[in-house]
């Protein structure tokens, strides 16, 4: 995880050591809210007056708020513009209070975070944007996306990644995104099924990624991968006739040599554009096009095609649970909640699905 010096030393001059600066930043980043525990881990301390003076500090400075669950669990929540604007991270929405549910998961991603400090994360809903719409050049339309629209105008703002979970970035592969899942220990997958089907347009259109599905307790872990596996399975061999008659219709189609198709090559046009999405689809369709790809060419060319993205599965035990909040699901967090949306590695993991 890189840091920039600039970043810790505005955060320093406001009053903090390097190691406080480092942590404020890593909440503010990915949670906005913080448990004396995590402080606690992030440090390597079990206790002592470091954890004292850093808390009064930040009430005296009026950045973060205090707030007590269960079993005097307090939770802290970095709001204050004073911490992140000058870290350029004012446009996240940390700042604003949250349900106890989205506190909850916002606390689990942080105890992800501080267990994989070593990983390069995409920080930031225009980050994610640049690598898969500018890097990847990745179709907007496929990212997940939740629309916002104005309460006095008919004004709307898409915004996407709502959910913040991580994306990592791996330096020796950096085509090959990491996306992160943190899961609470509460029976069910419908969160995580409803989150999967959120990102499998993008997931289906990359040719490689990692998934890793956090969670306190292992009990749902074989579940998940199972749920995962039955959702990115390699896709049915391609049939070359099909695909073939499949590019004829489209090259009628944009040449605007329509009256001869029926209805039937209408239907087969809708589904061949599902269907053959992306590479080597594309450039296979354009060879052919061009008439650079004969049928025998093209025969063999499908023998590259990949059925579907190449996917590993890993799952992590995160430390806490965080049921100090069941009792209080209910109940409101101080004013009205804003809606967004929804350290030890565990040894399971599965191998490339798509080799």
């Amino acid at each position: 995880m890189n840091i920039l010096p600039a970043h810790l030393a505005v955060l320093c001059r406001l009053g903090y050591s390097d190691e406080e600066a480092r942590f404020i930043y890593l909440v503010a980043t990915h949670s906005g809210y913080f448990t004396r525990p995590q402080f606690l881990r992030f440090t390597r301390q079990t206790k002592g007056g470091s954890l004292h003076r850093f808390t009064t500090k930040l009430l005296a400075l009026g950045h973060v708020r205090a707030t007590e669950y269960g079993r005097q669990m307090l939770v802290f929540h970095l709001y204050s513009r004073l911490v992140y604007g000058p870290i350029d991270k004012d446009n996240l929405r940390n700042r604003r209070r949250l349900s106890n549910e989205l506190v909850r998961t916002r606390l689990l991603i942080l105890d992800f975070v501080l267990a994989n400090l070593d990983s390069q994360y995409l920080e930031t809903e225009a980050a994610k944007v640049a690598y898969f719409h500018e890097k990847l050049r990745l179709p907007l339309a496929i990212l997940p996306c939740r629309r916002y629209t104005g309460l006095k105008s008919a004004s709307h703002t898409d915004r996407y990644f709502v959910d913040r979970f991580p994306i990592l970035i791996s330096r020796s592969l950096p085509s090959v995104p990491t996306f992160v899942y943190c899961d609470c220990d509460q029976p069910g997958l419908r969160p995580y099924l409803t989150h999967l089907r959120a990102y499998e347009r993008l997931l289906r259109r990359l040719e490689r990624f990692h998934f890793i599905y956090a969670a306190p307790s292992p009990t749902k872990f074989r579940r998940a991968e199972a749920r995962f596996s039955q959702m990115f399975a390699p896709s049915p061999a391609i049939h070359t006739t099909r695909l073939v008659r499949y590019f004829e219709v489209r090259f009628l189609w944009e040449s605007h040599k329509t009256s001869s198709l029926t209805r039937a090559d209408r239907d087969l046009l809708r589904d061949g554009d599902k269907r053959y999405q992306g590479e080597p689809f594309e450039s296979a369709y354009q060879k052919w096009a061009s008439g650079g790809l004969s049928g025998a060419e093209l025969e063999r060319h499908l023998l590259l095609l990949r059925p579907g993205p190449q996917t590993t599965f890993e799952t992590q035990i995160l430390p806490a649970s965080y049921d100090i909040f069941r009792r209080e699901m209910d109940a409101p967090f101080g004013p009205p909640a804003e809606k967004e949306g929804s350290d030890r590695r565990s040894t399971s993991r599965s191998s490339l699905s798509g080799t």
